[in-house]
């Protein structure tokens, strides 16, 4: 949007990647980053006073367009409010109303001007539900470069890297990164020449670390996780965003998540999806394996990951399908439009108009996102 038109200004709540990218950081993201039924009541106080500024933000007038992206809890909240108070709302990226909280699609058509949708299949959800909706494509494809041909099992004897994902939130950190350390000093006995990448998240503070003297040698911690897929043999990732981002490099990846019991109990009762995994959702089966709650021990995560590596045409087979991903979340722009709409919208042009605009794009891609 700032590349588009300069003159644009965005006051945000984010980190220090949107900070870079341009907008004023008015609310800093990291104060609240929760995840969970249990956590977020936890910051119910936090979460509430932020609202109250968001609302006054919103009502002072020169806001010329409310853009959430995902995190739903708040922003479908602080949504209903600025199209009360005559602001327009462009979502990005949508809630996953299609693994739980399906009843929200009634409120959110009262909330939304339009959905900008990075998962072809939630389109028709959206369009049925008499949302406007398009489709502008996965932005991790402009992130993400692909190998040219599958991944290739590294030998036993060879040196090779995995990378680890505790999690983008401090809550997850705390519960996600002991048994991942634990099973890579698992790992590290049974393959002496594997060294790690510690992926941090932005809004991680290394002062959460807690890495034992023993590991030190061989895990190397970055801010920079995700463009060290390509010389990756292996991912052992948290549940979450970079789960995709990994299948989408071919970097076969083992899936793994720990919450509250609170949190556990409540999500088995609302998710309507048999798998976590994005890539598994996307795929439409199981392709990537997946450890929850009490399963997700350092020992198992060990065992799963070292069949896997030993596995040499299950490894390449596993590559190839999480590479052919990448045809499905192709579409026509991806943040480049979302910037484009977002800056028409801001101006005052109506979605009717911006739609019919897009509607010779948007048939030149319809078969490829109905595939």
């Amino acid at each position: 949007m700032r590349a588009m038109d300069p003159s644009c200004r965005v006051v945000a709540l984010g980190g220090r990647e949107l900070e870079k990218a341009g907008a004023e950081i008015a609310f800093p993201m990291e104060q609240f980053a929760f995840m969970g039924f249990a956590e977020v009541l936890s910051g119910l106080p936090r979460v509430l006073s932020l609202e109250r500024k968001l609302k006054s933000l919103l009502k002072g007038g020169g806001v010329d367009l409310f853009l959430p992206v995902d995190y739903p809890g708040l922003n479908l909240r602080m949504a209903r409010y600025a199209r009360r108070v005559g602001v327009p709302v462009l979502y990005f990226i949508s809630p996953q109303v299609w693994a739980w909280g399906g009843w929200r699609i009634k409120k959110m058509k009262k909330a939304i001007d339009l959905m900008a949708l990075i998962l072809p299949f939630e389109w028709e959800i959206y369009r049925s539900a008499g949302i406007p909706a398009v489709f502008v494509g996965h932005m991790m494809l402009e992130q993400v470069e692909a190998p040219p041909s599958p991944k290739e099992a590294p030998s036993t004897n060879d040196r090779f890297k995995v990378l680890l994902f505790p999690g983008s939130r401090k809550q997850e950190v705390e519960r996600i990164l002991p048994p991942i350390l634990a099973a890579a000093k698992i790992l590290k006995e049974s393959f002496p020449e594997v060294v790690f990448n510690l992926g941090l998240a932005p809004l991680i503070d290394e002062r959460y670390l807690r890495i034992p003297e023993d590991m030190e040698p061989f895990i190397e911690v970055t801010r920079d996780g995700i463009s060290q897929l390509g010389d990756a043999s292996l991912a052992l990732a948290a549940s979450g965003t970079v789960t995709l981002q990994c299948a989408i490099s071919g970097t076969p990846t083992i899936v793994f998540y720990k919450t509250s019991p609170v949190t556990y109990c409540i999500g088995k009762l609302l998710v309507r999806i048999p798998w976590i995994a994005m890539p598994n959702v996307l795929a439409g089966k199981h392709l990537v394996p997946e450890l929850i709650q009490g399963g997700a021990t350092p020992e198992r995560i060990a065992t799963v990951a070292s069949a896997l590596l030993l596995d040499r045409e299950r490894y390449r087979r596993l590559s190839a399908e999480l590479l052919e991903l990448r045809t499905r979340l192709e579409g026509p722009g991806g943040a480049s439009r979302v910037a484009e709409i977002a800056l028409r919208m801001s101006k005052g042009e109506g979605v009717g108009e911006i739609l019919t605009s897009l509607d010779l794009e948007w048939e030149r891609d319809k078969e490829r996102v109905e595939r």
